[in-house]
């Protein structure tokens, strides 16, 4: 637990350092032609454009600010499906396989965290092949929680549908850094 809590402080760290470097584009109107830019190659567009307009650096970002915001977006969502599992996990009499899917998928959050944090260093120092990697690794790791998930009895619990929206979200982080990529 406090691994993941060091990894989110070193990430906010890291993000507002690079966020008091980047130079804002195009605030004049609050809405930024590159966030739509961005999201249009996506596989979940209203996602991508929901998630980063919610953010408000992204008001004002270029498209590298808009990569490593879309990476903090899936950092965020995968710290609180962490927190999530641990709550169930501590405070929810599980059946023994659904209890054993939860301690996987916490396993494979505590992870995927940890590849973002990578993906977010990465993306600062334009190591973008190395970000690709990270994010790839984050992705794999939503995917193994998935197929314990789907073998889960009952699949009642909200955790399938939290790790769906992170995956999602992750794929969208991907997408964005491949389009800056080859911008």
């Amino acid at each position: 637990m406090r691994l993941v809590i060091n990894n989110v402080v070193l990430f906010v760290g890291i993000f507002c350092l690079y966020l008091s470097f980047s130079p804002p584009i195009n605030a004049a109107d609050g809405n930024n032609p590159l966030l739509a830019h961005a999201c249009e190659k996506v596989k979940a567009k209203d996602l991508c454009i929901s998630s980063l307009m919610a953010e408000h650096a992204s008001k004002s970002a270029d498209l590298a600010t808009l990569a490593l915001i879309s990476i903090k977006v899936a950092s965020n969502n995968g710290t609180n499906t962490s927190f999530y599992i641990k709550k169930t996990l501590d405070t929810q009499k599980l059946e023994p396989a659904v209890e054993q899917n939860f301690q996987d998928c916490e396993d494979n959050y505590i992870s995927a965290t940890q590849q973002l944090d990578g993906a977010v260093s990465s993306l600062v120092s334009k190591n973008y092949k190395d970000t690709k990697m990270f994010l790839e690794s984050a992705i794999d790791d939503a995917i193994t929680c998935d197929n314990g998930l789907r073998k889960m009895p009952g699949n009642q619990l909200e955790l399938p549908h939290r790790n769906n929206m992170f995956r999602q979200l992750c794929i969208n982080a991907l997408d964005v850094v491949l389009f800056l990529t080859f911008s």
